[in-house]
Protein backbone atom coordinates (compact mmCIF):
# COMPACT_ATOMS: atom_id res chain seq x y z
CA UNK A 1 0.00 0.00 0.00
CA UNK A 2 1.35 3.51 -0.94
CA UNK A 3 -0.07 5.81 1.47
CA UNK A 4 -0.07 8.92 -0.81
CA UNK A 5 -1.88 7.22 -3.31
CA UNK A 6 -5.21 9.26 -3.37
CA UNK A 7 -7.44 6.47 -2.47
CA UNK A 8 -5.36 5.55 0.54
CA UNK A 9 -4.34 8.77 1.93
CA UNK A 10 -6.66 10.59 4.57
CA UNK A 11 -6.73 13.75 3.01
CA UNK A 12 -8.15 12.64 -0.58
CA UNK A 13 -9.91 9.00 0.16
CA UNK A 14 -13.63 8.51 -0.07
CA UNK A 15 -13.83 5.27 2.33
CA UNK A 16 -11.52 2.66 3.28
CA UNK A 17 -10.36 0.48 -0.13
CA UNK A 18 -12.53 -2.67 -0.49
CA UNK A 19 -8.85 -4.90 -0.87
CA UNK A 20 -8.53 -3.55 2.87
CA UNK A 21 -11.50 -4.76 4.41
CA UNK A 22 -11.12 -7.89 2.97
CA UNK A 23 -11.85 -10.62 5.01
CA UNK A 24 -13.20 -8.51 7.76
CA UNK A 25 -16.44 -9.83 9.14
CA UNK A 26 -19.04 -9.19 10.13
CA UNK A 27 -18.40 -6.27 7.63
CA UNK A 28 -21.54 -4.19 8.15
CA UNK A 29 -22.24 -2.01 11.09
CA UNK A 30 -25.90 -3.14 11.18
CA UNK A 31 -24.64 -6.21 12.22
CA UNK A 32 -21.80 -5.29 15.18
CA UNK A 33 -24.78 -4.73 17.55
CA UNK A 34 -26.22 -8.16 17.22
CA UNK A 35 -22.51 -9.23 18.86
CA UNK A 36 -22.49 -9.51 22.42
CA UNK A 37 -18.56 -8.47 22.53
CA UNK A 38 -20.01 -5.31 20.71
CA UNK A 39 -21.63 -3.85 24.12
CA UNK A 40 -18.28 -3.72 25.52
CA UNK A 41 -15.09 -1.53 24.09
CA UNK A 42 -16.44 -1.71 20.32
CA UNK A 43 -19.76 0.55 21.24
CA UNK A 44 -17.03 2.84 23.93
CA UNK A 45 -14.99 3.41 21.17
CA UNK A 46 -17.63 4.85 18.64
CA UNK A 47 -19.08 6.59 21.45
CA UNK A 48 -15.84 8.63 21.81
CA UNK A 49 -15.43 9.66 17.90
CA UNK A 50 -19.03 10.25 18.07
CA UNK A 51 -18.19 13.04 20.55
CA UNK A 52 -15.15 14.09 18.50
CA UNK A 53 -17.37 14.81 15.41
CA UNK A 54 -20.54 15.93 16.97
CA UNK A 55 -18.45 18.61 18.56
CA UNK A 56 -16.51 19.62 15.39
CA UNK A 57 -20.01 20.06 13.65
CA UNK A 58 -20.98 22.11 16.63
CA UNK A 59 -18.15 24.25 15.63
CA UNK A 60 -18.59 24.73 12.55
CA UNK A 61 -22.19 25.72 13.24
CA UNK A 62 -21.11 27.40 15.84
CA UNK A 63 -18.78 29.50 13.09
CA UNK A 64 -21.57 30.00 10.34
CA UNK A 65 -23.86 31.60 12.93
CA UNK A 66 -21.08 34.07 14.13
CA UNK A 67 -20.10 35.32 10.24
CA UNK A 68 -23.42 36.26 10.62
CA UNK A 69 -23.36 38.33 13.83
CA UNK A 70 -22.53 42.27 13.97
CA UNK A 71 -18.68 42.64 14.25
CA UNK A 72 -18.25 43.78 18.32
CA UNK A 73 -22.00 42.72 19.25
CA UNK A 74 -22.26 41.02 22.29
CA UNK A 75 -23.59 37.51 20.77
CA UNK A 76 -20.36 38.56 17.98
CA UNK A 77 -18.10 38.53 21.61
CA UNK A 78 -19.50 35.56 23.46
CA UNK A 79 -19.51 33.79 20.41
CA UNK A 80 -15.99 34.36 19.60
CA UNK A 81 -14.69 33.29 23.10
CA UNK A 82 -16.71 30.13 23.15
CA UNK A 83 -16.12 28.92 19.17
CA UNK A 84 -11.93 29.60 20.80
CA UNK A 85 -12.99 27.41 23.82
CA UNK A 86 -14.72 24.66 21.58
CA UNK A 87 -12.32 24.57 18.87
CA UNK A 88 -8.80 24.08 21.40
CA UNK A 89 -11.24 21.56 23.45
CA UNK A 90 -11.84 19.27 20.61
CA UNK A 91 -8.07 19.65 19.39
CA UNK A 92 -7.43 18.71 22.66
CA UNK A 93 -9.49 15.59 22.65
CA UNK A 94 -8.71 14.75 19.52
CA UNK A 95 -4.98 14.45 20.55
CA UNK A 96 -5.23 12.89 23.23
CA UNK A 97 -7.79 9.80 21.92
CA UNK A 98 -5.17 9.71 19.48
CA UNK A 99 -2.15 9.35 21.62
CA UNK A 100 -3.99 6.67 23.38
CA UNK A 101 -4.95 4.84 20.13
CA UNK A 102 -0.78 4.90 18.94
CA UNK A 103 0.59 3.79 22.57
CA UNK A 104 -2.48 1.30 23.47
CA UNK A 105 -5.39 0.34 20.67
CA UNK A 106 -2.81 0.02 17.51
CA UNK A 107 -0.23 -2.14 19.40
CA UNK A 108 -2.67 -4.09 21.24
CA UNK A 109 -4.65 -5.03 17.86
CA UNK A 110 -1.43 -5.70 15.46
CA UNK A 111 -0.23 -8.10 19.05
CA UNK A 112 -3.41 -9.98 17.98
CA UNK A 113 -4.08 -9.42 14.66
CA UNK A 114 -0.31 -9.62 12.95
CA UNK A 115 -1.83 -9.80 9.59
CA UNK A 116 -3.57 -6.49 9.86
CA UNK A 117 -0.62 -4.84 9.58
CA UNK A 118 -1.53 -2.50 5.99
CA UNK A 119 -4.65 -1.58 8.13
CA UNK A 120 -2.77 -0.56 11.39
CA UNK A 121 -0.14 1.35 8.66
CA UNK A 122 -3.22 2.93 6.93
CA UNK A 123 -4.10 3.81 10.46
CA UNK A 124 -0.98 5.67 11.69
CA UNK A 125 -0.23 7.34 8.83
CA UNK A 126 -3.84 8.89 9.36
CA UNK A 127 -2.59 10.24 12.69
CA UNK A 128 0.54 11.69 10.89
CA UNK A 129 -1.85 13.49 9.07
CA UNK A 130 -4.40 14.62 11.65
CA UNK A 131 -1.68 15.90 13.89
CA UNK A 132 -0.52 18.35 11.58
CA UNK A 133 -4.06 19.48 10.58
CA UNK A 134 -4.65 19.49 14.58
CA UNK A 135 -1.53 21.80 14.67
CA UNK A 136 -2.67 24.31 12.11
CA UNK A 137 -6.53 23.98 13.78
CA UNK A 138 -4.60 25.22 17.06
CA UNK A 139 -3.15 28.10 15.21
CA UNK A 140 -6.48 28.95 13.79
CA UNK A 141 -8.30 28.64 16.89
CA UNK A 142 -5.82 30.78 19.14
CA UNK A 143 -6.67 33.68 17.09
CA UNK A 144 -10.31 33.91 17.74
CA UNK A 145 -9.93 36.16 20.85
CA UNK A 146 -13.12 38.92 21.60
CA UNK A 147 -10.63 41.93 21.87
CA UNK A 148 -9.20 41.00 18.24
CA UNK A 149 -11.12 39.21 15.97
CA UNK A 150 -11.91 39.81 12.78
CA UNK A 151 -14.91 38.63 10.28
CA UNK A 152 -11.71 37.35 8.46
CA UNK A 153 -10.50 35.23 11.19
CA UNK A 154 -13.79 33.95 11.80
CA UNK A 155 -13.95 33.18 7.93
CA UNK A 156 -10.33 30.83 7.75
CA UNK A 157 -11.27 29.22 11.56
CA UNK A 158 -14.66 28.01 9.18
CA UNK A 159 -12.36 26.90 7.05
CA UNK A 160 -10.39 24.94 8.84
CA UNK A 161 -13.01 23.70 11.50
CA UNK A 162 -14.66 22.27 7.95
CA UNK A 163 -11.89 20.26 6.76
CA UNK A 164 -11.11 19.33 10.72
CA UNK A 165 -14.63 18.13 10.60
CA UNK A 166 -14.20 16.21 7.32
CA UNK A 167 -10.89 14.64 8.21
CA UNK A 168 -12.27 13.52 11.52
CA UNK A 169 -15.43 11.99 9.96
CA UNK A 170 -13.10 10.15 7.31
CA UNK A 171 -10.78 9.06 9.98
CA UNK A 172 -12.84 7.84 12.77
CA UNK A 173 -15.13 5.77 10.24
CA UNK A 174 -13.13 3.73 8.56
CA UNK A 175 -10.88 3.15 12.19
CA UNK A 176 -13.87 1.69 13.48
CA UNK A 177 -14.15 -0.05 10.03
CA UNK A 178 -10.84 -1.88 10.40
CA UNK A 179 -10.54 -2.67 13.96
CA UNK A 180 -13.98 -3.47 15.08
CA UNK A 181 -14.77 -6.10 12.81
CA UNK A 182 -11.77 -8.28 13.72
CA UNK A 183 -12.31 -7.83 17.12
CA UNK A 184 -16.14 -9.00 16.97
CA UNK A 185 -15.10 -12.10 14.75
CA UNK A 186 -11.99 -13.21 16.76
CA UNK A 187 -14.66 -12.75 20.07
CA UNK A 188 -11.77 -10.57 22.15
CA UNK A 189 -11.23 -7.51 23.88
CA UNK A 190 -8.89 -4.93 23.60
Amino acid sequence: MDYCDPKFHLLTRINVSPETLLGMLPARRSEWAKTPLFLGWPAQFQRVHATMTEASARLVNGLEVLLDEPEGSVQDLLGISGMNHLGMELIDRVSHHHAYEDETVLPRFLSLFPEKTTSVGLLENDHDVLEGVLTKSRKTFQALRPDASSKEAIDAALKQATELKRILHRHTHDEEDLLIPPMLHANVHL
